[in-house]
Parts: structure tokens; sequence; C-alpha cells
């Protein structure tokens, strides 16, 4: 008796297509074969048991079904060009050097991505990804994943390209009697069994995630402690078209300060919003990571050597 697999109901025709046994003709005639072992298969559709592929030497199949169903995901991620892809959440903490702690996350929904092309299998570097799918002038894979899920060695290359890679769980489909619809619905319906293996857009999201987390940071109180040093904190000049501005080290972030006048203080608002400062009211004077202390000296720098400009183009 052949076992309850699912390489009863799904087989490989001449062209390499996966076919259901309601596909395909009677016996015979259905000219299929196992995707797993290559044998010659009979589609049994009598009146009495289950429609269903059976193999003609009689024997059990162990990865045929599971080969089937690999095979399938691929065929309809082919033929859709899309699918709906999971959320996408990135946490940041970031540490103050006062002691003050910033927590911020960045959370983007799923959507449906459609790809300007679909490739089974092409080899790309020293990997071969189950489907590369190209969006505009980047790519993107896909991995389906029944028994044999990413490993090390695949996810330190996608780290290394940095191609965009989400992973689809089918493998509770591997035991049950899973139809066109079914699978479908898996790979263009459900969410839950998606994850990203590689993020889209993860830099990107990153960096949005840490400038919330410093901004919550700052918005903490700073402990009397640390506000009121005894030490003289080191102080850099510049002269900006004639304007006194200093950029002061302080234990907990780097204070920046100018004479009042409107076109300076233009330039200084948005150099503090890239290095994601923040404005402190109670002591007049702009507030930034100590992260960004380097970036900060370079544009004052810049600003002071250059002429006067206009002040609403940005500041690289």
């Amino acid at each position: 008796m052949e076992n309850a697999s699912l390489l009863q109901m799904f087989a490989i025709d001449k062209q390499g297509v996966v076919r259901s046994v309601e596909e395909v003709s009677r016996g015979l005639a259905c000219d299929c074969s196992c995707p797993s072992c290559g044998d010659q298969l009979i589609a049994r559709q009598g009146e009495v048991r289950e429609w269903h592929f059976a193999h003609t030497s009689g024997h059990d199949c162990v990865t045929g079904a599971e080969t089937a169903l690999h095979l399938a995901a691929k065929q309809l991620l082919v033929e859709h060009k899309g699918m709906l892809v999971p959320k996408r959440l990135v946490s940041e903490t970031v540490n103050l050097a006062d002691g003050r702690v910033g927590h911020a996350a960045i959370q983007k929904p799923c959507f449906w991505m459609d790809f300007n092309e679909v490739h089974q299998e092409m080899a790309f570097g020293s990997i071969r990804p189950d489907v590369v799918a190209s969006i505009n002038n980047s790519y993107f894979f896909i991995e389906i994943a029944v028994t044999h899920f990413v490993d090390e060695a695949k996810l330190q290359f996608l780290n290394q390209v940095n191609v965009p890679t989400v992973e689809i769980d089918l493998s509770e489909m591997q035991h049950v009697p899973w139809t066109w619809d079914l699978l479908a619905n898996e790979l263009f319906e459900k969410e839950d069994n998606k994850k990203w293996v590689r993020m889209l857009d993860y830099t990107q999201l990153q960096k949005e995630a840490i400038a919330l987390a410093t901004q919550d940071a700052l918005s903490l109180p700073i402990s009397a402690e640390v506000a009121n040093p005894k030490i003289i904190p080191n102080r850099q000049r510049f002269i900006i078209h004639n304007h006194i501005l200093d950029v002061i080290d302080r234990p907990f972030g780097v204070a920046v300060w100018s004479q009042y006048d409107p076109y300076l203080n233009a330039l200084v608002k948005q150099v503090m919003r890239l290095a994601g400062g923040a404005w402190q009211p109670k002591f007049k004077n702009w507030l930034a990571p100590l992260e960004a202390r380097d970036f900060l000296l370079q544009a004052f720098e810049e600003l002071q050597a250059s002429p006067k400009h206009n002040p609403s183009k940005n500041i690289a």
C-alpha cells in the first residue's frame, strides 16, 4: 500500500511542470514522473479511493512529497511575479554617557511586492537561491523551506551582498493533502509563515530607529552630578560669517552654542537635525549625541571656510 504522502496528489510532467492528479490523464497516460527519484508514475483516478499518483515500481519515495511542494511553490511565484512580504520591525537602544537610555522602534506593515522578472535556481555568486526576483535595478531573493532552512553559510553570504531575502516556511504542509489553492494562500495571503533573512531597507530603518532612540534619551532629565561637572570641558571655537560658534564636549553629549544671528541659526539648525541633536531651552544651546562629534566638527569647519550661502539648501 502506498503511504499517504503528498506525492499521491502531485507529480512532474514531461516539461518539468508540477501537475495535480486532477490535471492529467488517467493511468500511464498522465506521462508524469516523481520529482525526487524520477520514476514513472501512474495516475490512479478511481471511484472508491481518493485520486493519487503511485510509482509504477510500487516502492515509496521518502522525499518525493517535499520536492513536489518545493517545486510547486517556486512555480507559483514565477507565475504570479509577486508576493506578500512580511512586516519589518527594527528596535534600537541608545545609551548616553550620562546614563540616560533611550528606546525606539520602526515598524513597517506587510505589503504586496511586484517583481519585474522571476527566475528559479539562478546562480548568484556562491549560492543558488530558490527564487531570484528583480525589482527595477535591484535583486530580491526568496527561499522556500520545507525541511531545509537557510544555514549559516548562506546567511553570511546574504549579509555580505546585502540582498533582501525572505524565507517562506512550508514545513506544516508537507504531511497534509495540499492543493493549489492552499499553497497559493500560504504564499500570497499569509504573513506569519514568512520571515526576513535579510531585511529590505534595513540600514535606513536602523538609522531612523537610532535617531528616535537618541531623541528619547535626550528628552530625559540629566542628573545633577552629570549636569554640573567640576572639570573644565573641552571647547572648540569657529568663526562663521563673523559670528562665534562653540562646540563643547560634555560627558553626556556635544553642546553647540552660537551668537544670535538668524542666518547662522538657520545653518546650525540644519546641521543639528542631521546629527540627531535637540534644542535645550534651559541652557539656550543645542545638544547632540557623543557619536555625532566628528560630524559636527567637519560640518562647522566647512561652514567656516565657505562663503555665505542659502541656508535652505541641504548641508551634506
